[in-house]
């Protein structure tokens, strides 16, 4: 399946959407309606090589990805897996453009390079529509959080942490 994208527009500095963005941590808060247990992969957020583990309510499939590629302002490139054994590749593609006037264009595509039969179930089931659905809500919940200036990020629970409330994550 695909890529499918969605694409907004945020008055608002690339740079500034571009920091919010680096931090892994942030895709819990702006996919909020469409995924659940949401975890981090290390305890390091930022930056290439953070990772995060979720799934996406209507697959009920667990999704890996991590940052592996960075171009500073403009780009933000993220792989995974995802499906039965984690046998299908993925990846989030973040693009951020800035026009003359000081808006910023940013685009979000997501792909997924599906393994054997699940080819053939991925066009049957109309996913694409779905994930096109969820991408353009993940940037309009993006628009409104760097607009209104609320890019604090809030602690995750990390994967394979503290099991027992010490207040340790």
């Amino acid at each position: 399946m695909g890529p499918v994208y969605a694409e907004i527009e945020i008055d608002a500095p690339r740079e500034v959407i571009f920091d919010y963005l680096l931090d892994i941590n942030t895709r819990a808060r702006l996919f909020d309606g469409a995924i659940e247990d949401f975890r981090l992969l290390r305890l390091e957020s930022r930056g290439v090589g953070a990772g995060a583990r979720f799934r996406f309510k209507r697959r009920s499939a667990w999704n890996d990805t991590a940052i592996t590629a960075v171009d500073r302002p403009s780009r933000i490139s993220e792989r995974g897996a995802t499906g039965r054994l984690n046998r299908n590749r993925t990846g989030f593609e973040w693009e951020i453009a800035e026009r003359p006037n000081g808006v910023s264009v940013v685009r979000l595509s997501y792909w997924i390079d599906p393994y054997g039969v699940y080819r053939y179930f991925q066009r049957l089931t109309g996913g694409s529509r779905w994930y096109g659905r969820q991408l353009h809500r993940a940037l309009t919940n993006l628009r409104d959080l760097i607009e209104a200036e609320a890019t604090a990020t809030e602690q995750m629970a990390v994967a394979g942490g503290n099991r027992y409330r010490t207040g340790i994550l």
